[in-house]
Formats: structure tokens, sequence, C-alpha cells
């Protein structure tokens, strides 16, 4: 699982594309992309009522004897339909119930064995969504959800993959690839000749303040 995940990131920072089938159930807006789609089954938390003792139930809630009765909370299958992941949204969509959650909305994803759970802002039963591959739905929902994914560019945003630093003339933010570190190259923003360094120098910065240096 971990090594199929692997190769599927690779790929995807390699070529910033996925294969999505066209024929998804959603009608997708004019900035929206759909990045995952599979078989799927719901299962949610559902409280379920035990009545255990020796009492004689008369009625709902009502024993004579010494019986009584608690709520028991587990999980259950819901439905069976499938799962699809777009830059907006993640929707289920099956036979009796469907789902559909905003990706502003999830609170936290979490990978299961043989599932994800998604926690929302708005909802208090946890959602786990049965899924071949837990490990690429988690990642990609949290891409997603942190904005590094969009219907231009599926590319994630990998910062560790460029060299970040800072012009030593005018305090530019810069960025470039590894394979450009000890060249000299002019700043865009001063036009003064820098060397770039072999290690970032700085964390990463706010995407509208980093201009990025071209490759000779």
């Amino acid at each position: 699982m971990n090594a199929e995940a692997k190769e599927f990131f690779a790929k995807l920072l390699t070529t910033g594309k996925l294969s999505v089938p066209d024929n998804i159930p959603l009608v997708l807006g004019a900035d929206e992309t759909a990045l995952l789609h599979e078989p799927s089954k719901l299962i949610e938390s559902r409280a379920t009522r035990v009545y255990i003792g020796g009492g004689v139930r008369v009625m709902k809630g009502v024993y004579i004897g010494d019986g009584q009765s608690s709520s028991v909370q587990g999980l259950k299958k819901i439905d069976s339909g499938t799962l699809t992941l777009t830059t907006k949204t993640l929707v289920f969509t099956g036979s009796m119930e469907s789902r559909v959650v905003s990706i502003k909305d999830i609170v936290s994803v979490e990978p299961l064995p043989d599932g994800i759970e998604v926690t929302t802002g708005k909802k208090a039963k946890r959602q786990i969504y049965s899924l071949h591959n837990p490990v690429i739905w988690t990642m990609l929902v949290r891409y997603a959800a942190e904005g590094k994914l969009s219907a231009n560019v599926t590319k994630p945003v990998d910062s560790s993959a460029d060299i970040l630093f800072n012009c030593p003339h005018c305090d530019q933010h810069l960025s470039v690839e590894q394979r450009g570190a000890g060249s000299a190259v002019n700043c865009p923003n001063c036009n003064e000749q820098i060397e770039i360094p072999q290690d970032s120098t700085r964390p990463p910065p706010l995407p509208q303040s980093t201009s990025r240096l071209p490759n000779n």
C-alpha cells in the first residue's frame, strides 16, 4: 500500500496529472476538477440500544424488575456506492444515501487499514469510507484542503524540492530547482548577479511573495 502510494505521488510530482474517469456521477464547476474516483462503502457511527438484566419490558424504555437499557455507539454500514474527490468537495454517491462534504469544512482525515475517516466541523458523526488505498486518498484530501491542488494545476506543492533563499542584494524571496545549485544567475527583482546556494537558507515563503528563477 505504501509502495503504491509512493509510486503514485512520484508520478504526480513529475507529470502534474491524474487519470480520472470521465463518467463520474457529478456536475463539476468551471474551476473544479476530479482527482480520485472509485467504488466505496459508507460507514457511520450509530447508536444501538442494548437491554440487560432480568426485567420484563412492558413498553419502550420501561421495565418491570431489575432490567435496564443503555445506548451503545457502534459503526454501521450505511450504503455502497462510489467516492469522488474533487478540488472542491468529497462526494459519496450511493444507491440510497449520499454525502457531500466541502473540502474547506474538513477538519481532519486519517487513514485506516481499509479506508479513511473524515471529520468535519459541521457533522458530529464520524464518516468512514472503505477504499483500495487509504494512504493515497488521505494525502490528496489533505493537499486539497490545504489549497495545494487546483483545476489547472494538480501538482502538489513540494517546497522541499526547491532551494529557498533571499537575494543578498535586495532580500527578495527566491526559489529554484535543486539542479540549479551553485549556478550564477541574475536576480529577477534587482538584476544583480547572485550565486544559488547548495541548500535552502529560509523556510517556504507565502506563494505571492516568491519569484521563481529560470533554469539555464
